[in-house]
């Protein structure tokens, strides 16, 4: 997880070193030129990491200024503020970005010792119900143009399952699910790797959904349940468990992570832990609660145990349906 976010920030750091040594040898003084590239990193990376390419942008403009040895950014007061109200405004439309993303989850309504929170799924909505049984990873994460992509799961090991190493997990996800172009296989394969590095001796049973803005909804399956519909499973083929798979090499052949196109308008997801409450009954308890109307309700209920028993979770429940 951190060597991906270091690798995309020294990305961005470099960028903006040999913009600058760029602009210097052409001669271009002109605000335009020194700050527009940066900007571009800035609006584009995560809040902090735009914070530090605007820093930086900005004292690669003080030394030019400082140290004329080539021609550098122009030194009047109005072209300096003009490059500095840019590179100002860049971390701040990261930041706004990444506010208006989270601000499509809502938490709904639910009792306190279950979290359930409801978002944008395609033309439908989703809810995930979340209460922190020992093990439990969930993430999701809305992505542009009213898609979504959720990683629901059970960590297995002293090392992975404690809180730490769950956290650690949903940041990756979170992470790596927020660049629109990564693949269903390569979030699987991130994970694997960030797996790995915590825990060599851990593992983690999840499934990662998607859905893209029209309602297509894909999924793969890495040592958990399957995808399940109010008429049984939804036959997403199965995957090994994510960290059983030594991350240095590309999966091939048995071990590669692949995925499944999901058609039913009501879908669901769930932990080994609902498995193993209800034995051979999951797939029937798991029909009667996702026929429920309401997502969140549906993805609460999902989370029930057996009487006397604690709850379960996490669950996700998709209703494509469209709003209203």
């Amino acid at each position: 997880m951190r060597n991906t976010a270091l690798l995309s920030m020294r990305t961005a750091l470099a960028g903006t070193t040999g913009n600058a040594m760029l602009m210097g040898a052409a001669e271009v003084s002109s605000p335009l030129g020194w700050v527009l590239l940066p900007g571009l990193l800035g609006v584009t990376i995560r809040p902090r990491a735009a914070a530090l390419v605007s820093a930086w942008a900005g004292v690669l403009v003080a030394v030019s200024v400082a140290v004329p040895i080539v021609p550098g950014h122009r030194t009047d007061p109005s072209a300096l503020l003009v490059s500095a109200m840019c590179l100002a405004a860049a971390p701040a439309l990261a930041w706004a970005r990444r506010r208006r993303r989270r601000a499509a989850v809502v938490r709904a309504a639910a009792p306190p010792d279950v979290a359930v929170f409801t978002m944008p799924a395609g033309p439908g909505r989703a809810a995930l119900a979340i209460c922190r049984s020992p093990g439990e990873v969930a993430a999701a994460v809305p992505v542009r143009d009213g898609g979504l992509r959720v990683l629901v799961g059970t960590a297995v090991g002293d090392a992975l399952a404690d809180r730490a190493g769950t956290r650690a997990i949903e940041r990756t996800f979170h992470q790596q699910a927020g660049r629109p172009r990564r693949t269903l296989p390569q979030l699987a394969r991130a994970l694997r790797r960030a797996v790995h590095d915590l825990a060599p001796a851990g593992y983690l049973d999840a499934t990662i959904v998607q859905v893209d803005r029209a309602g297509r909804v894909e999924a793969v399956r890495c040592g958990s349940p399957d995808v399940g519909t109010p008429d049984g499973p939804a036959g997403v083929p199965a995957g090994p468990a994510l960290g059983l798979t030594a991350p240095a090499t590309e999966p091939t052949g048995a071990t590669e992570v692949t995925g499944g196109r999901v058609t039913a308008r009501r879908i669901a997801v769930v932990s080994t832990g609902f498995t193993d409450t209800h034995g051979e009954r999951w797939v029937r308890v798991l029909g009667e609660a996702i026929r429920d109307d309401d997502p969140a309700r549906a993805a609460q209920r999902l989370t029930r145990a057996e009487p006397g028993g604690g709850r379960t979770g996490p669950a996700l429940v998709i209703d494509l349906s469209p709003a209203g």
